[in-house]
């Protein structure tokens, strides 16, 4: 069995994840309460075969590149570190949001 990546959730999508929980709960705390299981559901799964997802953002430098899980109506942005064997969760957009168009 291949070793599973190391997710690491930085402090934006962190920021990311609450505001979406306090944004919803307004209306449906039961909503808002299943809205982040399912995107914390998919973050998760990305300990497994990170790369299976969509490249948003092409880079010379492999650690540099950007990838994009959807998550209805939500995007996920992450990069993998393949060397350290990480993940780090970069932020999370509402997909009718204008999508960011660099990540430091």
């Amino acid at each position: 069995m291949v070793e599973a990546y190391r997710i690491i959730v930085l402090a934006r999508a962190d920021v990311d994840l609450a505001e979406i929980y306090s944004y919803i709960e307004q209306d449906s705390p039961q909503s808002a309460a299943a809205v982040v299981r399912k995107v914390t559901a998919a973050i998760e799964s990305l300990s497994q075969l990170p790369r299976r997802y969509r490249v948003h953002e092409h880079r010379s430098d492999p650690a540099k590149i950007v990838h994009s899980v959807p998550v209805p109506p939500y995007v996920i942005y992450y990069r993998v570190d393949d060397a350290s064997r990480v993940v780090r969760v970069l932020t999370i957009r509402h997909g009718a949001r204008r999508q960011p168009k660099r990540f430091g």
